[in-house]
């Protein structure tokens, strides 16, 4: 208890001082904290922000669906090795450093407006990590545990599913959170240009009608739903090791 008190005080300061200082510098330029609980009231009094909120989430929910569905067995592919590891390594190389905004165009010409070019955007900047992950997770494999499983005539399939999946279900998890958090970044990036709702979108058009403090509003909202999903997240998925590095 006594570690969140210096915590708590250091937060309310801060309030004070950005109070202080937004009533000082001339408006719009600097919203004040006052006014952002004021427009985070409006919003939520009128429905906006929790229509919007629930947007995004069912465009994140089926992007990142989609994204594991595809990136934990083709990175299980990479990983074990054979025919198909050197050409789904030599694609995650080429696409993996093209942002998933840059492919916003691409979407709204794919797809037009709506959900799908959102959702289409989630899948791009979540499939990356979870594929990586999941590759270096299952890459190098328990050399023990491997041996021990030969010698007790395991195939490759039971060694699969009994050693090396278990081994590797931390790091796998690490991409699956990295997962989640890039397909939220992205489907705001995506609402900014290419939907009618969703909390990228409020923030679009708050900014037009140079409503500022409903544009922060907004933005910790965005902040807040990472969270929450993050600590979701950590709960339910199995934490790597703590001297466990990224995938190279």
């Amino acid at each position: 208890m006594r570690h969140h008190v210096p915590g708590a005080a250091l937060f309310v300061v801060a309030l004070i001082v950005w109070e202080l200082a937004a009533r000082a510098w001339p408006r719009p330029a600097l919203p004040s904290p006052s006014g952002v609980a004021a427009a985070c009231a409006r919003l939520v009094e009128s429905g906006v922000l929790v229509h919007d909120l629930g947007a995004s989430l069912r465009r994140v929910a089926a992007g990142f669906l989609l994204a594991a569905a595809v990136g934990l067995p083709l990175g299980l592919l990479a990983g074990l090795g054979g025919r198909a590891a050197a050409p789904l390594r030599a694609a995650a190389e080429l696409l993996r450093p093209v942002p998933p905004i840059a492919w916003v165009p691409l979407a709204l010409v794919w797809f037009g407006l709506g959900d799908a070019p959102a959702r289409f955007i989630v899948f791009v900047g979540a499939v990356a990590p979870i594929f990586a992950h999941t590759r270096w997770a299952v890459l190098p494999g328990p050399a023990p545990l491997l041996e021990l499983a030969a010698s007790l005539g395991a195939g490759r399939w039971r060694t699969l599913v009994e050693v090396r999946l278990p081994a590797a279900a931390p790091g796998i998890s690490a991409g699956l959170r990295t997962g989640l958090g890039l397909a939220w970044v992205s489907v705001i990036a995506a609402e900014l240009v290419g939907a009618q709702d969703g909390l990228g979108y409020r923030v679009q058009a708050l900014r037009l009608g140079l409503d500022v403090d409903g544009v922060v509003a907004v933005m910790g909202t965005i902040g807040g739903a990472g969270a929450l999903m993050d600590r979701a997240a950590r709960a339910a998925l199995p934490r790597p090791p703590a001297d466990a590095g990224g995938p190279p």
